[in-house]
């Protein structure tokens, strides 16, 4: 599950740079400008984390990818809220289910995803994260057609450990969290896209080696899932809805890419 990157890919090294600049940028105005102690940290890991996201459930284009790391970068040094954790949670959620990397996750994997659902959740969209992950976990295995049981019990162990967590830390509130009704429905909407609208067959490989494509059922699963936890992890936030911004906008770049390819073949096609 924890692919490498390859150095020599110009594109890699590109990300790598910007999440560098974000981090150095960070740390700068931490020491300048009295700003949050961890914010180096922030910019770097959103700017990583947004391009990492991108290439899972947009996997056919580069550069939107990183147009979206100095964005989520910006977003960080601008000032405004972010989640790393959570952020975590839902990318090996979308590894899992796209199932980028063209191998099977091993036992320890999945141990290593059954904890990083639990250590999550110890806000509320760290919980719709960490349990997001714990039913990736699940789908997965499904679509894999594969039984196995160390999946399954991965999988419990991630929802009852996210569960657990958020109850004994007080993470679920006692009342309901202010929401704006437009930004709902827009992420409603956003998350119903995802589900009914399945992407173009991908060209990008899983594994050069065995030149094994991607699926595209997986791609609309994994789509559809970070469509779904985003807008929940909006809804149960409320003043900190912000965080998810960023995992907002990667989800809509993809999805806005199909569509526009989707025209552009069409006005290719003769007649």
């Amino acid at each position: 599950m924890l692919r490498p990157l390859e150095p020599e890919s110009p594109w890699n090294r590109s990300v790598l740079a910007l999440s560098a600049l974000a981090g150095i940028v960070g740390a700068y105005l931490t020491l300048a400008q009295d700003a949050e102690p961890v914010l180096a940290i922030e910019a770097a890991g959103t700017a990583f984390l947004s391009w990492a996201l991108a290439r899972e459930i947009d996997p056919d284009r580069q550069v939107p990818a990183l147009v979206l790391a100095v964005v989520g970068g910006t977003w960080a040094l601008l000032g405004f809220e972010t989640a790393i954790l959570p952020f975590t949670a839902l990318l090996m959620s979308e590894r899992l289910v796209v199932e980028t990397t063209g191998r099977r996750p091993l036992p320890t994997d999945l141990a290593g995803l059954a904890v990083l659902a639990t250590v999550v959740s110890f806000t509320p969209l760290g919980w719709v994260m960490g349990f997001g992950l714990a039913v990736a976990i699940y789908v997965d295995a499904r679509m894999a057609e594969e039984p196995n049981r160390s999946a399954l019990f991965a999988a419990l162990a991630g929802a009852i450990g996210s569960s657990l967590v958020a109850s004994l830390s007080g993470t679920f509130p006692r009342t309901l969290p202010t929401i704006d009704p437009l930004v709902m429905a827009a992420l409603g909407v956003l998350a119903l896209i995802a589900v009914v609208r399945e992407p173009l067959e991908p060209v990008s490989f899983v594994d050069s080696r065995t030149r094994k494509f991607l699926r595209r059922d997986r791609l609309q699963a994994g789509r559809a899932l970070a469509a779904i936890l985003v807008f929940l992890g909006a809804l149960v936030s409320g003043a900190t809805a912000p965080a998810v911004v960023p995992m907002t906008l990667v989800v809509a770049s993809a999805l806005a890419s199909t569509e526009v390819e989707r025209l552009q073949r069409a006005s290719r096609r003769p007649g």
